[in-house]
């Protein structure tokens, strides 16, 4: 299952969202902070999707769809909110997903899911 959270919609699943974010902070991402992803979720420059017990952020780009987060307890969750995200991608025009890490984990499961590396990237 995956939901779009709507910006008048944030407010009543935020709390959980950001204790998610937070916990992606304490592996090493702290280049932005939670406010920055509420900000843009509510502003519409990036989208908040609902995933099993999970979620995903994503900021559209051009032709390219960048996640710029992705977290639930459910490792399944992520893979097949990555799997919809794709679709969604192609309908929505983009040629390319991408995200970043400084988890060194994502050098080998990213290239399992088929993105290179630099900014890892998913040609559509």
């Amino acid at each position: 299952m995956i939901k779009y959270i709507a910006p008048n919609e944030l407010r009543t699943v935020w709390d959980e969202v950001r204790k998610g974010l937070e916990a992606i902070r304490a592996k090493g991402h702290t280049e932005w902070l939670p406010e920055d992803i509420y900000c843009d979720c509510y502003e519409q420059r990036a989208m908040l999707w609902l995933v099993g017990q999970g979620f995903m952020v994503l900021q559209p780009n051009g032709k390219e769809l960048h996640i710029w987060a992705a977290y639930s307890s459910n490792h399944q969750d992520v893979l097949d909110g990555l799997e919809a995200v794709k679709e969604m991608a192609k309908k929505g025009g983009c040629n390319k997903l991408t995200f970043s890490s400084v988890r060194k984990g994502w050098e080998k499961s990213a290239r399992i899911l088929g993105f290179t590396p630099k900014v890892w990237e998913l040609q559509l």
